[in-house]
């Protein structure tokens, strides 16, 4: 994990709507934030210039010592999780949650473990082989959320008003690494 800063972040589309308005956030190290308002006042904006998916129109922002607005998303250790859940519909769980560690190159016996690991905290065990369609709008989400545990992500952001994590895996979830909830 790592101290994430927002320094006068701005984000101004081409049309000249300034979605987001110069923020100034501290995030310390280990803390939980969540971002909270109504539809349309840029919370997912904000969560995606953090991951890399929205370009910055001012301002900076600050992962751990390093200014990343040019960064490129996979460099930046931020994972998303998806509303929709972004699932590859053809891939069973376990070949959905080890994907971005097979794009890494990561040895198979690395990948399965941290597979594995994340299905544990997850209690996607009994999962693994399932295609998405064959699981419920709470599994998939897991599996999702899954998928930013098993890459071992600086941080997880998702944009979802309410994440469907089991009672008793989300004390598990939590200590894996910190969400930022946009609602």
């Amino acid at each position: 994990m790592a101290e994430v800063i927002f320094n006068k972040l701005e984000k101004v589309y081409s049309n000249g709507f300034k979605a987001v308005h110069g923020i100034d956030l501290k995030i310390a190290d280990g803390e939980f934030m969540v971002i909270v308002g109504p539809s349309g006042c840029a919370k997912s904006t904000t969560l995606r210039m953090l991951a890399g998916l929205e370009t910055i129109s001012g301002g900076e922002v600050r992962i751990g010592d390093k200014i990343v607005n040019n960064l490129a998303p996979k460099s930046r250790g931020i994972a998303m999780v998806f509303q929709n859940y972004a699932l590859y519909p053809h891939m069973t769980v376990r070949e959905n949650l080890a994907f971005g560690l097979k794009l890494s190159k990561l040895p198979k016996a690395q990948i399965d473990r941290q597979v594995e690991e994340a299905a544990k905290i997850l209690e996607l065990e009994e999962l693994l082989d399932r295609l998405p369609r064959q699981l419920s709008g709470g599994q998939a989400q897991r599996v999702a959320v899954g998928r930013a545990i098993v890459k071992n992500r600086t941080s997880s952001c998702s944009t979802n008003r309410s994440p469907t994590l089991t009672p008793s895996c989300a004390p598990r979830c939590g200590s894996a690494f910190p969400i930022c909830i946009s609602s």
